[in-house]
């Protein structure tokens, strides 16, 4: 950011980041573009440039908006789960429920992992997916814990990876539930990844 210091640079460069965020749901990063950004913005294009230093920067606000609101909804929803005990194919539902959930439309969760993929080229993303990564897990252990059950870190990173490899396995098939296949895929691994106490 070059200046944002004035309530008034403050409230363009949130409608900038606002509308980076939308195109980058509408249209994956390849929509999030100076020109683009402004005028879904209603500023002049300029302003792209004065708020942010590149059109990385722009990108990583995107990224950044986008999983803020997505994690606004997973927390809700992990603050919804009951403590109780729960078996495995109970616990699996949680987690699916969670951190999938059967409402989430599939832009959503497209802009998640492609967001993850571009961190190896955009080194502005890496900072993004890795505090995404870090409260996500705290939030599966938070669910793990309401469920009576051990929520090992490495354990905790392993039904992380198995969630996303079901995600991004459907995301090409429009037919597919992504929350279908995330809730399969754990109950064939939550007993051995996440026993109970």
């Amino acid at each position: 950011m070059t200046s944002a210091a004035t309530p008034k640079g403050l409230r363009r460069r949130s409608r900038l980041i606002e509308a980076a965020g939308e195109l980058l749901l509408e249209g994956g990063f390849d929509a999030v573009r100076h020109r683009a950004v402004a005028e879904r913005a209603q500023l002049p294009l300029a302003s792209t440039t004065y708020y942010f230093g590149s059109l990385e920067d722009l990108m990583a606000e995107a990224a950044a908006e986008v999983c803020h609101r997505e994690e606004k909804c997973i927390a809700a929803r992990r603050d919804a789960v009951s403590r109780r005990r729960r078996g495995g194919h109970a616990t699996a539902d949680a987690l699916a429920e969670v951190f999938v959930g059967p409402d989430t439309t599939i832009e959503t969760l497209a802009a998640r992992y492609e967001t993850i993929a571009l961190a190896a080229r955009y080194p502005r993303l890496h900072d993004v997916v890795a505090d995404r990564r870090i409260l996500l897990a705290e939030m599966h252990s938070d669910v793990l814990q309401k469920s009576f059950r051990i929520a090992e870190s490495a354990r905790v990173q392993q039904l992380i990876a198995v969630e996303d490899g079901a995600v991004v396995g459907v995301l090409g098939r429009r037919e597919a539930s992504a929350y279908t296949a995330t809730r399969e895929a754990l109950y064939e691994v939550i007993e051995v990844l996440a026993p109970r106490e």
